[in-house]
């Protein structure tokens, strides 16, 4: 489903004419807002297997910052390829420490953390100082940019599954209408709310079935 096809899908639950553009009218950009709202929400709901991917850094000799992401992420878990170890995650309280109370390491880096930004991207410090090239490899969950409501983005695919994201934008227009046609805004959102259960329900199943705990209803 592209994104103009879930802003159609929730108008017609509306009973609102479809559009050729999310950008058509106010009502329809409004309805587009919604969506990206709910893909927002249905992306950070779990880690989807879909939004996985490998970052990869090469590492400069004397370099400590580097370029890492422009959109928004999560680290699953980090490696150090060359040395054959997992990366760890510096707190701040060692950040500082690192930077102001002791003369800075060098050697294979083993821990990383986020300071500020490069351009549009995110900035990650590796921690020691590289001496030289090595790969090191995230394992991240990479969520998706907001859509822009001025049609260049409507025939984009929505990579997660397209349910939830439908019946949650439905459950926000129904809120802001006070309710359609008898079903109340409770109603769309306990719908969404299921629809969401059992998208991860269906993903958690592939790589992590010991998460999925079923219930008699």
């Amino acid at each position: 489903m592209t994104f103009l096809e879930a802003v159609n899908a929730v108008l017609r639950r509306l009973r609102e004419d479809s559009v050729t553009a999310s950008n058509a009218n106010q009502y329809s950009k409004l309805i587009g807002d919604f969506v990206n709202q709910a893909i927002y929400d249905t992306e950070h709901a779990w880690d989807w297997n879909c939004l996985k991917e490998t970052i990869e850094i090469t590492t400069v000799a004397s370099q400590q910052d580097y370029a890492f992401s422009t959109t928004d992420v999560k680290i699953i878990v980090g490696v150090n390829d060359t040395a054959n170890w997992y990366m760890r995650k510096t707190t701040d309280f060692q950040q500082a420490g690192e930077d102001f109370l002791t003369t800075t390491s060098t050697g294979s880096p083993y821990f990383y953390s986020f300071l500020g930004k490069s351009g549009t991207s995110s900035k990650i410090r590796l921690q020691p100082t590289p001496t030289g090239v090595e790969s090191i490899k995230f394992l991240v969950v990479k969520h998706t940019d907001e859509k822009a409501l001025d049609a260049t983005d409507d025939s984009d695919e929505l990579t997660i599954p397209s349910l939830p994201i439908v019946l949650s934008a439905y459950a926000r227009a129904v809120s802001e209408r006070g309710e359609d046609g008898g079903i109340g805004v409770n109603e769309a959102n306990r719908e969404a709310s299921s629809a969401l259960a059992d998208a991860i329900a269906m993903d958690a199943g592939l790589n992590h079935p010991e998460k999925v705990s079923w219930h008699a209803i």
